[in-house]
C-alpha cells in the first residue's frame, strides 16, 4: 500500500474535525430484520425467520452524511422526503446522529424510501424495497435549489448521492455545479447509471466497476479497461478526477493529471459491502477538504472501506478507528 508520513497523516485526520460538508441526494430508511432461521416453511421452500431484534437506520444520502459526523466533520443534508411516517422517522434519526437537517423539504405527495432487510445468521435472507423512483416535482426542485443557493458558500465541499430515488436530476446538478463553481466550493458525486451524462463539470465522480462500465458502454475486465473507461469519464465530463472503486480489488484513481494510481484493498475480512461506497466518497471527500493530495485521500478512503465492509449492515468508520488502523497500515 501507499504510505503517507506519519505527521502530515496526522494533521490531514485531524484538520476533518473542523470541516463541514453538505451532502445532496436521495435520502433513505434502511430498516433491519435480525433473527434466526431453524426450520422450513410448510407453505412453500422459503426459510422461517424467527425475528429476535429491528433497528432503523439512515440510508443513501443519510449513511453519507453518518460517515462524515462518524469522522469528526459537521455535515447537513439537502433532500425531498415524504411528509409520511418513514419521513418523520428519517427526520428524527438526522437529528439524533447531529446532522442538520434544515435544507431536507417533506412533500406530501411523496412516499419516503424505505429498505428493509430481512437477516439470519449473518446472512441477508431478502430485501423489500418501498419507494417512489420518479423526479421530484419541477415546483419543489426549484425550493431545494433556492435553499442551496442561499447556503453553498457556507461548506468546505458538496457531495451528490445519487440513488437513483428521483432527487437529482440534470438540472439540479447544473444549479449545484453553477453555484459551486461561483463559490470556489468542489463538488464530488457518487453516481447512478441513470443520470451519468450529467455529471459534466463537477471535481470527481466515484464510479464502481458497474457503473463505470455503462457510463462508457464498455465491457470491464481488467485494469487496462478501467484506465480507458476513467479516461473516457474524465473526457466526457470534464471532471478533475475519477475514483473507481473495484470491492476486492480495491480502487483506482485517475487523477487531474491523467496519471493512474491503484490502491490494493486493505479489507482484512468482508462480511457486507452494504454502504462501502458511502463511506468512499464521504472520506475521500473529507480527506480533501482537509489538505490530502488525491492520492492521499484514496489511501485513506480505502482503509475507511476496509474497516466497514467487515460490519453487517451500512456502518461507518469511526474517527479514532480510522486514525488507528491509517497509523498502523498508512504510515511510511
Amino acid at each position: 500500500m501507499l504510505k503517507i508520513d506519519a505527521q502530515r497523516l496526522k494533521n490531514i485526520l485531524e484538520s476533518m474535525k473542523s470541516r463541514k460538508i453538505l451532502v445532496v441526494g436521495d435520502l433513505m430508511l434502511d430498516e433491519y430484520i435480525w433473527g434466526k432461521v431453524e426450520r422450513i416453511s410448510p407453505e412453500a421452500p422459503v426459510p422461517v425467520v424467527d425475528v429476535r431484534e429491528e433497528s432503523m437506520r439512515l440510508g443513501g444520502a443519510g449513511n453519507v452524511a453518518k460517515n462524515l459526523v462518524g469522522l469528526g466533520a459537521s455535515a447537513s443534508v439537502a433532500s425531498v422526503i415524504g411528509e409520511d411516517r418513514p419521513g418523520r422517522l428519517i427526520m428524527e434519526l438526522l437529528e439524533k446522529k447531529r446532522i442538520d437537517n434544515r435544507l431536507v423539504l417533506m412533500d406530501a405527495a411523496r412516499k419516503s424510501s424505505v429498505k428493509t432487510r430481512i437477516i439470519a445468521h449473518t446472512q441477508q435472507v431478502v430485501r423489500v424495497d418501498k419507494e417512489i423512483r420518479s423526479l421530484i416535482e419541477i415546483e419543489i426542485r426549484d425550493r431545494l435549489l433556492g435553499l442551496l443557493n442561499d447556503a453553498v458558500g457556507s461548506f468546505d465541499a458538496i457531495i451528490i448521492s445519487d440513488y437513483g430515488k428521483g432527487v437529482i436530476s440534470r438540472e439540479l446538478i447544473e444549479g449545484i455545479v453553477s453555484m459551486a463553481r461561483k463559490k470556489d466550493v468542489p463538488v464530488n458525486v457518487d453516481p447512478k447509471e441513470r443520470n451519468f451524462s450529467y455529471y459534466v463539470g463537477v471535481d470527481l465522480v466515484t464510479p464502481n466497476t458497474k457503473e463505470l462500465g455503462y457510463g462508457t458502454s464498455m465491457v470491464i475486465t481488467d485494469e487496462k479497461d478501467i484506465v480507458e473507461a476513467a479516461s473516457r469519464v474524465k473526457s466526457r465530463l470534464g471532471c478533475s478526477m475519477v475514483l473507481v472503486t473495484r470491492g476486492e480489488h480495491g480502487m483506482s484513481l485517475l487523477d487531474s493529471d491523467g496519471r493512474i494510481t491503484h490502491i490494493p484493498t486493505s479489507a482484512k475480512s468482508v462480511y457486507d459491502v452494504t454502504g462501502a461506497g458511502d463511506t468512499v466518497i464521504a472520506c475521500f471527500t473529507l480527506a480533501m477538504a482537509s489538505g490530502a493530495t488525491p492520492v492521499e485521500a484514496a489511501v485513506i478512503s480505502n482503509t475507511a472501506a476496509g474497516i466497514v465492509v467487515a460490519e453487517i449492515g451500512a456502518v461507518s468508520a469511526p474517527w479514532d478507528r480510522l486514525y488507528s488502523v491509517c497509523m498502523e497500515e498508512c504510515v511510511g
